[in-house]
């Protein structure tokens, strides 16, 4: 156990180091990284200024073994446009992100795993099809599009809830409930319509295994044999999906933290994309790289308390 996990580390500090070089490198495709930095107006003396000021003006390895050793250092550069550590900003947005992406998990895990045993247990019949149909919708539909239907529905018609904003929570640090639902909702749906079709293969297979059916056949209640013995066993490749998935969440919600005013990184990036800040993005790339590969190592280590005959070598 002790050698596997040393292992994974080494692979994660192996990711960290090839995302934080892709980053840096791409800075370079568009030719002189000056030209995309500076205002096409900018003056040949402030470019001028500008490059020895960043350290343009030396050879790109030597720009990329100071960026590298900044970036052990946790320096990942200064704002173009805030002037600050770009590091910090990243951080200072994380926990925002943190708290969409844990409720949008929470949304899609508990009515996906609910909703695929549901189907499972109610094969052939209509509510094994009302339940796929809203998955298939689930996965089909535009995130953007959804985001604005519900602002549309239960912001703007029912008026139920609000349609932008963080709000102020019961604790600080934390947003207003109702603040939440419509922006997790959005960022979770093909999610849970992806565990809702995923769970349901895993118990449908589950169900007509064995060992369930040596659990029947020594009386046991249909609700443990379900949950206990079907749904344990069909939860590894869940888990895998689930862990996927919270990547997903974080990285993926740009478009989501935009349309409802989501102070996260997300929108945080989609701004300094705009502005051309790109000490920002490449910290924001880092920093989802390495929350990645913890997730991913995690999700590994979850697999021995799932199914004790799993080993790691």
């Amino acid at each position: 156990m002790a050698a596997y996990l040393i292992r994974r580390l080494a692979l994660v500090l192996v990711v960290v180091w090839g995302t934080a070089t892709l980053a840096f490198f791409l800075l370079f495709l568009s030719g002189d990284p000056v030209n995309l930095l500076l205002p096409l107006d900018a003056t040949p003396e402030v470019r001028e200024q500008f490059r020895k000021a960043n350290g343009f003006d030396r050879p790109v390895w030597q720009q990329y073994l100071s960026y590298m050793g900044r970036a052990v250092q946790g320096d990942l550069g200064i704002s173009l446009r805030n002037q600050t550590p770009a590091l910090g900003l990243v951080l200072e947005r994380m926990p925002a992100s943190m708290v969409l992406a844990g409720a949008a998990l929470l949304f899609a895990v508990v009515f996906g795993v609910l909703a695929g045993v549901i189907a499972a247990v109610r094969k052939g019949t209509t509510l094994e099809f009302v339940v796929l149909f809203f998955a298939l919708l689930g996965q089909s539909l535009p995130v953007f599009w959804l985001a604005l239907m519900l602002i549309l529905v239960f912001g703007l018609e029912l008026r139920w809830l609000p349609i932008s904003g963080y709000g102020v929570g019961p604790l600080p640090g934390l947003p207003a409930l109702a603040n939440l639902v419509l922006p997790a909702i959005a960022v979770g749906t093909f999610s849970m319509a992806a565990i809702t079709r995923l769970t349901r293969g895993g118990v449908l297979r589950e169900l007509r295994s064995d060992h369930v059916r040596t659990a029947r056949a020594k009386g046991l209640g249909e609700r443990v044999v379900i949950y206990k013995h079907a749904l344990r066993n069909a939860a590894i490749p869940v888990v895998t999906v689930i862990g996927l998935q919270l990547g997903n969440l974080l990285s993926g919600a740009v478009i989501t933290e935009t349309i409802f005013a989501w102070p996260g990184v997300g929108r945080l990036v989609l701004t300094a994309v705009t502005q051309q800040d790109f000490p920002v993005v490449q910290a924001a790339v880092i920093v989802f790289a390495v929350l990645l590969a913890v997730i991913n190592l995690v999700v590994d280590l979850l697999y021995g308390v799932l199914d004790p005959r799993v080993r790691y070598a």
